[in-house]
């Protein structure tokens, strides 16, 4: 009971300023609209046309002779230009070059050895046009079981091989790529959540650093209800806001937040936490409500910058900018959000939900340690 009432207290007292509540709202909505409005060219995928297919065909059996004939009838397309080459180095290199933008690799023997494989290597700087080569490759592997199922039920076909020795691979994973609209509702609204650390500083400096805290200190109120109490008003009053922000772009704006509810509420709740976790720590550690506030309006908008909330950028993976971006909790949110909506790699969303986590107990130990070493 004594929970609730620091629930309730702490709840009213984050929106009784109904201006500023509506601003954390209606501000983000805005920027959405603006942004995706204004940036909506970049994010569009130009036509798909004049793109370069590489090939080497090393196999002399069967599948070779199937391949060429496919190649024969894809010369014939007005939207891909098909060029063989002599060695698999050069087919790499171009691809490198950007004079190709996908390699295909057919080796010698393929149907003789139990490893022969068909494989597929994309440009990373095109990867729409790598997708479409990709594609390419897929129809004839398509073709070929086929070809292969029409051969077990014994009949007649020009081709006979083990389809399993078709295996395609790519230097690249390319996935749909969200529109502007779509990826600016996903980067302010978290933006937005993360400046709900103010609700957290705010509260933390009325119930333990003011001489209202001092008062609710001598009442028969445990210290645990008392920061319990606390963190779920915060953290709801975060959340209530990102479902109006999200309630309202789904339906005003069309914008995606796929079919993953579920999980995207857990998103949502762990995002809420951290914000609350890093204003908590940061009050703590301050002792002033003025200073923590200016730390933090300077702190989330660069998370928010290099954590590319307002413009895409194009880190390459594995490098050293790469792997910090997996310290700012910005694109942890981001990233776990856009792999449910976009059916990213399960397993990345799970480390970055790990990460999350681990942030959220780090931030809370620090809190914890600063407010002892006062009490």
């Amino acid at each position: 009971m004594r929970l609730w009432t620091m629930f309730r207290y702490q709840l009213i007292q984050n929106i009784r300023d109904r201006t500023t509540y509506l601003e954390m709202i209606l501000l983000p909505i805005l920027l959405i609209f603006i942004l995706g409005v204004s940036l909506d060219d970049a994010f569009q995928t130009p036509p798909v046309t004049d793109t370069k297919a590489v090939y080497l065909n090393e196999d002399q059996g069967a599948v070779g002779e199937g391949f060429e004939v496919f190649i024969k009838h894809l010369k014939k397309e007005k939207f891909i230009a098909v060029r063989a080459v002599s060695t698999f180095e050069e087919g790499i290199n171009l691809v490198e070059e950007g004079k190709g933008h996908g390699f295909i690799h057919l080796p010698e023997s393929i149907l003789e050895k139990d490893a022969g494989r068909i494989g597929f290597y994309g440009s990373v700087r095109y990867p729409v046009k790598a997708a479409v080569v990709e594609n390419v490759t897929k129809n004839f592997i398509s073709g070929a079981n086929t070809v292969l199922a029409m051969d077990a039920l014994g009949m007649e076909t020009s081709l006979a091989f083990q389809g399993s020795n078709l295996v395609e691979g790519s230097l690249n994973d390319w996935h749909v790529k969200p529109g502007a609209m779509d990826y600016y509702g996903v980067t302010m609204l978290v933006m937005f959540m993360m400046y709900g650390t103010n609700y957290a500083v705010f509260g933390m400096k009325e119930a333990y650093l003011s001489s209202t805290g001092h008062r609710i200190k001598t009442t028969p109120i445990g210290s645990t209800e008392h920061y319990l109490g606390l963190l779920l008003s915060n953290m709801t009053t975060i959340i209530l806001q990102a479902v109006l922000i999200i309630g309202f772009t789904y339906y005003v704006y069309g914008i995606n937040w796929g079919n993953n509810w579920l999980v995207l509420a857990g998103i949502i709740l762990l995002t809420a936490l951290m914000a609350v976790g890093i204003g908590t720590a940061v009050i703590m550690i301050t002792r002033n409500e003025t200073l923590s506030g200016n730390i933090l309006m300077i702190m989330i908008p660069l998370m928010t910058f290099f954590s590319g909330g307002f413009f895409q950028t194009n880190i390459q993976q594995g490098s050293f900018i790469y792997k910090m971006q997996y310290m700012i909790p910005n694109h942890l949110a981001q990233n776990a959000i856009f792999n449910v909506i976009y059916d990213g790699d399960t397993e990345r969303l799970l480390f970055v939900m790990i990460i999350m986590s681990l942030i959220i107990l780090v931030t809370y130990i620090i809190a914890l340690l600063s407010e002892r070493r006062y009490w």
